[in-house]
């Protein structure tokens, strides 16, 4: 039944699209229905697999806005974690091959992503700049995986910088979200998802008024040491 449920994943994200036209079409508004169909397309995909949160913290994910919310990637379910946890005012990075799924690529860049090239820092650069002015003239909130890809495992891989400057330039609060746990809900190797209860903590807001370029790096460091103290870990990655 698991394998199911996975199979249909896909299929929550154009179903809450189609279910929102009407919230566009009664309140005019893109930027409502956007919020709508995000919340409701990760209440959809968390139900259907059957993926529960347990939050400390939550009172931090509604104050300050719009913010850097920086979350440690453990699998695919985090994707749906973004969602549910931040639920509106989202823009957030993802890889270039998602423009190769023409639905679900689209229907994401609709939603506030922002595809990103790895292997081109140029276009590396473009797109920290179109989150920095999502932020500044939009007041969207980022959502960035700071290690930059999953670690398919609880270990806490090291960060890189992009999140950071985000915050930075922009002039706004980073909020860090510890996951505990989602490698439950899709462990290493296996494609379909099961049922789990999520641990999450949300730490308070960061001030990064005083950040500098010149002390990034110990600003990620400090950071960094935030999640492996809720994670209960220390050193390096594995």
């Amino acid at each position: 039944m698991r394998f199911l449920r996975s199979a249909l994943v896909p299929v929550t994200m154009p179903l809450a699209v189609i279910i929102g036209i009407p919230v566009l079409l009664f309140t005019g508004s893109r930027r409502k229905a956007i919020n709508f169909c995000t919340a409701l397309w990760a209440d959809m995909a968390s139900a259907l697999i059957g993926l529960k949160v347990d939050v400390t913290g939550e009172e931090h994910l509604r104050s300050p806005r719009p913010a850097v919310f920086i979350l440690n990637h453990q699998s695919n379910a985090d994707g749906f974690l973004v969602a549910k946890l931040i639920r509106r005012d989202i823009a957030y990075l993802g890889k270039q091959e998602l423009s190769r799924q023409p639905i679900r690529g689209r229907l994401m860049q609709l939603g506030g992503l922002v595809l990103v090239d790895r292997k081109n820092p140029s276009a590396a650069n473009r797109a920290t700049q179109a989150l920095i002015d999502a932020i500044r003239k939009d007041g969207r909130s980022v959502a960035i995986f700071p290690e930059g890809t999953r670690s398919h495992s609880t270990t806490l891989r090291r960060f890189k910088k992009g999140a950071f400057l985000i915050a930075l330039r922009a002039g706004v609060p980073m909020v860090p979200i510890v996951i505990h746990n989602s490698i439950d809900a899709q462990p290493e190797g296996e494609s379909a998802f099961r049922p789990a209860t999520v641990r999450v903590d949300v730490l308070p807001p960061l001030d990064t008024s005083q950040w500098k370029v010149k002390t990034l790096a110990q600003h990620m460091a400090d950071v960094r040491a935030l999640f492996l103290e809720a994670l209960g870990q220390s050193g390096e990655e594995a």
